[in-house]
């Protein structure tokens, strides 16, 4: 008996072997993968915000669908090394990603809308400024403003999240090698004639270019972005929306989370000292606050084609890089399965929507409600929009009476209260009407929301490389930078 266990463990460890298999990727042995080598030079932490296991197996169900198998797994599934954390803040149980990014970032637990300061205001020390003390190369991208909570706890230290003009002054002089994302409102001032929330006037991407970087603003720069070829030594700022960058799914003029991410490597690893970056897929949460399935999901695989660059370098380099991918909390409350559908699933559905609920929002469904009144709007109208943008074709009789009720309310430009009322339920503060249509979308796939808000769940934690053997278990958020401060050998303060 005691052999025949012996050989299942062996048999397990065997298995166990076989490192990440991501397109084009080449296998590694498990020496590389869990790390018997020494300290990480370079780190790749990757956060998915609001990503949690119910994002990741409802986009590994969709891709399945594609290829006719039940899932299609995401590249960082395959990580040896995988463990859950908790989420909570230190004045909530639900968190907010000031405090969960503040966790990730600097190991210590604070309020909700605290960048990366305790419940005093001191201060807490970062990963990026402890990665610069090592002399090592440092880069933030993220398909958010770079201003952003989860953004802004690795680059800045403010009381406030909402002060992003004041994070924006810290992240311009924090000597962050490479930032990229959205956010250039914050940046730039009203004279430069790019959107601007400025209001002293400063030119912070002037500032910047005056201690020597390059500059790309706005995403008529995003061809000389992706043209521009990294040189060792260089530090460069790249903002190609006014806010956040667009959803993944609808396609527009700005690099893609895995194009910045590319870039940023391609830069950063010229550091004989190393590298530390922080990719975040920052838009997976705001689909979900909106309850935007299909939106989410697109988010999702932008965010695992950003994981996949990284585990690309990783097999130039296994011995001195370590990559950790996780998420700050859930969002939404969803759930893989609703009482309409009972057992089934037809993922295949949520395939016809090709439009982001904040693309049709603002452009297709604003004109339909400009020219339109509560008394003479009709889902008729619309039939085309549902077929074309949705996929949504056959409403029955339940579904048509939702969508008009909510129709009336979207044209009338009644206030949804964010209370616990009815409306709130239904709508959550967004536009009636495309709540109506991505919730009979969602429930039809078999896809059902909770919240628009975060959830408490806990989230998973994904290690390939040095030190990641220390990813396995179930912890809290602040031991991620106890085990990549240690991978790093950081002497933490």
């Amino acid at each position: 008996m005691k052999k025949m266990v012996q050989g299942l463990l062996i048999s397990a460890l065997v298995l166990s072997a076989a490192c990440v298999s991501a397109e084009g990727v080449q296998e590694q042995a498990m020496a590389s993968s869990t790390g018997s080598y020494g300290t990480a030079k370079n780190v790749i932490l990757l956060i998915g915000d609001g990503m949690a296991m119910p994002q990741i197996s409802a986009t590994e169900a969709f891709l399945g669908t594609k290829k006719g198998v039940i899932v299609d797994p995401l590249s960082f599934e395959a990580f040896p090394a995988q463990g859950m954390i908790t989420t909570y803040a230190s004045d909530r149980f639900i968190t907010d990603s000031a405090a969960a990014g503040t966790a990730l970032a600097t190991g210590s637990k604070t309020y909700c809308g605290a960048i990366s300061v305790d419940e005093s205001g001191a201060v807490l020390k970062n990963l990026v400024e402890y990665a610069q003390d090592q002399d090592k190369s440092t880069g933030i991208v993220t398909s958010t403003r770079v201003t952003h909570a989860t953004p802004a706890v690795f680059i800045s230290h403010n009381a406030d999240r909402d002060a992003e003009n004041e994070i924006a002054e810290d992240e311009a002089s924090s000597g962050v090698d490479f930032l990229a994302g959205g956010g250039y409102r914050n940046f730039v001032a009203p004279a430069s004639g790019l959107s601007s929330k400025r209001t002293d006037g400063v030119d912070l991407i002037d500032q910047m270019e005056a201690e020597g970087y390059i500059s790309f603003i706005s995403e008529d720069e995003t061809d000389d972005f992706l043209a521009w070829t990294p040189r060792a030594g260089q530090k460069v700022v790249g903002l190609f929306g006014s806010s956040h960058l667009d959803y993944d799914i609808d396609d527009t003029d700005q690099p893609s989370l895995a194009e910045m991410t590319e870039k940023g490597i391609e830069l950063l690893s010229q550091d004989d000292d190393g590298f530390f970056m922080m990719i975040e897929g920052g838009r997976i949460d705001h689909a979900c606050h909106a309850n935007d399935g299909m939106t989410a999901i697109q988010d999702t695989i932008a965010f695992d084609d950003a994981v996949k660059v990284a585990i690309d370098f990783y097999n130039k380099n296994p011995k001195d890089t370590l990559i950790v991918v996780t998420g700050d909390h859930e969002t939404g409350g969803l759930t893989l399965g609703f009482a309409g559908t009972a057992y089934e699933s037809a993922y295949t559905l949520l395939a016809g929507q090709d439009t982001s609920y904040e693309f049709y929002q603002y452009g297709d469904f604003a004109a339909y409600k400009a020219s339109h009144t509560k008394a003479n709007a009709k889902v008729a109208d619309l039939a085309g929009d549902l077929a074309d943008q949705f996929g949504l074709t056959d409403l029955n009789a339940a579904e048509t009476e939702m969508l008009q009720a909510a129709l009336v309310r979207s044209i009338s430009g009644e206030e949804v209260k964010s209370t616990y009322t009815d409306d709130y339920l239904l709508y959550g503060g967004y536009e009636p009407f495309i709540m109506t249509v991505t919730h009979i979308l969602n429930n039809r796939a078999g896809l059902g929301w909770t919240s628009y808000s975060h959830t408490a769940v806990p989230l998973g934690a994904y290690a390939l490389g040095q030190g990641s053997s220390s990813f396995l278990g179930y912890y809290d958020n602040t031991n991620v930078f106890d085990k990549i401060a240690d991978a790093m050998g950081l002497q933490v303060q």
